[in-house]
């Protein structure tokens, strides 16, 4: 009896410590993610499609967003940084932006300025992501730098990596110029708005500056994108394909 008695209690007792556990789990809630217009879609007329990425606890997710859809809504871990990427035609440089464990927000905003960033952290294990302090990142990264792609890739994600993240971890990598470049005549709209279009007559266009990475113009009229290459030495490489909006 007194054996049962024990039992009895020590169930009860294990019963007590999973409810108490379970009231302190909080519950997964819905961000509505808003993408905004794209360059592209100004001057061609045409919507387009992205594909969605999130980390999240079971790793990254991925979501198809149709033409006609300029909102979606995900579910994140409270207690997590969220970090979301939507990249256009499933390739292009993202929008992006996080969602921290101190945001409140119900509804975000992907910025392009901050899809380099993103793109570059959803890629590393979530882990380290969900306790990221997103914000401080972003904060020092444009103390430094008003164009965040000029941030060194390689010296952040080592640097989180080994757990050494701080101010010094977050450099500036310088601009090139680059061009001109051998294109069919007329206006060659950058896919990011904070730069300016390509401008073709004669068959040549001028020069822009831009960092390390790889940047993509649309003319529109033709149909016809250019892809440019920039190396961290300042070369640039550069072809030209069909637009596939």
């Amino acid at each position: 009896m007194k054996r049962k008695t024990i039992l009895s209690a020590s169930f009860a007792f294990l019963l007590l410590v999973l409810l108490v556990s379970c009231s302190f789990v909080q519950p997964r809630r819905t961000i509505r993610i808003l993408i905004p217009q794209h360059p592209w879609e100004k001057v061609s007329g045409r919507k387009l499609w992205y594909t969605l990425r999130w980390t999240d606890s079971d790793g990254l997710k991925t979501l198809h967003v149709t033409q006609d859809m300029r909102a979606v809504d995900i579910e994140v871990d409270p207690g997590r940084t969220t970090v979301v990427a939507a990249y256009p035609l499933g390739e292009l440089s993202p929008f992006g932006t996080a969602v921290t464990p101190a945001d409140n927000r119900k509804e975000v905003l992907l910025s392009q300025d901050e899809g380099f960033l993103t793109s570059l952290l959803s890629d590393i294990d979530t882990e380290m992501t969900g306790t990221l302090n997103y914000g401080l990142i972003l904060e020092e990264a444009l103390i430094k730098t008003d164009d965040i792609r000029k941030i060194d890739d390689v010296s952040l994600l080592r640097d989180i990596q080994n757990g050494e993240l701080s101010k010094a971890t977050i450099r500036v990598c310088d601009g090139y110029c680059v061009g001109p470049f051998a294109l069919a005549n007329g206006i060659w709209e950058s896919e990011f708005l904070r730069d300016p279009c390509l401008v073709s007559i004669d068959g040549l266009s001028g020069t822009t500056v831009l960092p390390a990475g790889v940047f993509r113009f649309l003319n529109a009229q033709s149909n016809m994108v250019l892809v440019l290459i920039v190396d961290r030495d300042g070369n640039s490489y550069s072809y030209i394909k069909e637009s596939l909006i």
